[in-house]
């Protein structure tokens, strides 16, 4: 698991005057990757946002959205008001529509609870197993007896079950699987995944990039932070790609379609 440096950001926060706005990351090992919600705020301070953008993680491995829903801890954090409530689906439950059980039933359930506080939902869209790793590296426990054969088909079962997920709820899609899946198909000097089924700080950083650009709604090529495992080249890379996919998004979005986050100001209470 990552360092944690929530005391000194804690410190520094304290002196901060700009105006809160508060982020709920729920999940497991795919959102604590190399403290990806926490990257989050480090790009939107560099990128001058005016918020202070306060980030709380409910994540541990292998944990699923219906455990979740059971976990008093989890409940408690749901029962204030946040700007941003972000949810991500246990991998193993997206290989296919037989191994998801009540996953996207729960789901919706958690997304409603949310709205109802007056918080605004939305959903950490994933990524496909790799079969391009040793060993089966990394895959959980519930992924046992998942077959290669079927890592195609995961993608495009991921995109269909949270669309219809979005198309029930009204639940926001942050669509890092999407674009992940486009920059696999073209040759990188870098790999999005650390093994068969985790991010790379690559794909932590990718991810962190989306939600910026999904929370600001501002250019995301004005980012300047980067982890200093990614090379500036690289790091440019990746901000163009997401700065491009949400001009196009844009423009194929129409503006009472565009579902957009909280008001930016209000903290959890």
């Amino acid at each position: 698991m990552p360092p944690f440096n929530g005391y000194v950001r804690d410190t520094v926060d304290f002196f901060d005057k700009r105006p809160r706005e508060t982020a709920l990351f729920i999940g497991n090992s795919r959102t604590f990757y190399h403290n990806m919600p926490d990257m989050v705020r480090s790009i939107a301070d560099s990128a001058g946002y005016p918020n202070m953008l306060q980030v709380v993680m409910d994540a541990e491995p292998g944990v699923s959205l219906e455990t979740h829903m059971g976990d008093p801890n989890t409940q408690a954090l749901l029962a204030q008001r946040w700007d941003h409530v972000v949810l991500q689906v246990l991998s193993s439950d997206q290989y296919s529509a037989e191994r998801a059980g009540r996953t996207w039933e729960v789901a919706a359930d958690l997304i409603r609870e949310a709205q109802a506080k007056g918080s605004t939902p939305a959903m950490f869209v994933t990524w496909r197993y790799t079969d391009q790793c040793k060993d089966n590296q990394g895959m959980p426990k519930s992924a046992a007896g998942v077959s290669p054969s079927g890592y195609a088909n995961m993608h495009r079962n991921i995109q269909e079950q949270h669309a219809r997920l979005a198309a029930l709820t009204g639940v926001d899609l942050v669509n890092v699987g999407l674009v992940w899946e486009d920059l696999q198909s073209r040759p990188q000097s870098f790999t999005l995944y650390d093994d068969c089924n985790h991010p790379s700080i690559y794909g932590s950083y990718l991810s962190a990039l989306m939600f910026y650009g999904y929370f600001s709604k501002r250019e995301v090529a004005d980012v300047t932070f980067k982890p200093r495992e990614i090379s500036p080249e690289d790091a440019r890379m990746l901000r163009s790609v997401v700065s491009r996919y949400f001009k196009e998004k844009a423009i194929a979005t129409p503006p009472s379609a565009d579902l957009g986050g909280g008001d930016g100001t209000s903290g959890p209470g």
